[in-house]
């Protein structure tokens, strides 16, 4: 296995750089943190703008911009979703009727939890692509998952690792990358594919950075 996996003490600097990464590629639309208590009212009643996902709508937003399915099958066919089971409850409930009842300042667990998710599903829709006995591309149309990746000595590499970028905004986020997004994603992905060596783990993290985001867990 390439030795890139196996970087543990070099993957935990990657992820501290794109865990700041996903707090800034956060909803726009979200208002700044005001600390006294009337401020937090007024955020209070603004909460419905930026309302958490049910566990079912994550894992169908996961099924249909990933085309990954975050769960299995048992021998009766029957489709057992992880999310739902395994993570419904720390999630916030998996009543959609009630969804708005939930607390609107996020719990520790749930925040941990997000990322869990995040890193478990770009570690595996990576995997998928990148592993010598994958079948084909799936997601990556634009790119060598195991070649390209952001660099100022290739302009063709580079360009193809940023159209696969804007791709991927767009299947996540339903829009394209701002010029600062792409600038500060673009440098952390280089700084990452500098300390790792291997595309596979650039673009695990990026993907990370953006199913972590705010933007991607509400509505």
């Amino acid at each position: 296995m390439p030795k890139a996996i196996y970087g543990v003490v070099g993957m935990k600097r990657s992820l501290l750089i794109f865990c700041f990464l996903s707090s800034f590629t956060s909803c726009k639309c979200q208002k700044e943190e005001k600390k006294d208590e009337e401020s937090l009212s007024e955020a209070s009643s603004l909460t419905p703008a930026v309302m958490r996902l049910t566990p079912e709508q994550i894992s169908k937003q996961i099924k249909q911009s990933l085309e990954f399915d975050i769960g299995w099958t048992d021998q009766e066919g029957r489709f057992h979703d992880l999310l739902v089971e395994a993570y419904g409850v720390p999630l916030g409930g998996i009543d959609f009727v009630s969804a708005h009842k939930r607390d609107p300042i996020p719990k520790v667990q749930t925040l941990l939890l997000v990322r869990r998710i995040a890193y478990d599903v770009a570690s595996a829709v990576v995997w998928r692509e990148s592993k010598p006995d994958s079948s084909g591309t799936i997601l990556f149309h634009h790119c060598n998952v195991t070649e390209d990746h952001p660099s100022d000595d290739d302009e063709e590499k580079d360009a193809r690792w940023m159209a696969q970028l804007d791709d991927f905004y767009w299947r996540l986020f339903g829009r394209p990358p701002t010029a600062e997004e792409r600038s500060l994603v673009r440098a952390a992905a280089m700084d990452i594919m500098q300390r790792e060596g291997w595309p596979p783990t650039v673009w695990t993290l990026t993907l990370y950075a953006l199913l972590s985001s705010q933007e991607f867990w509400t509505i």
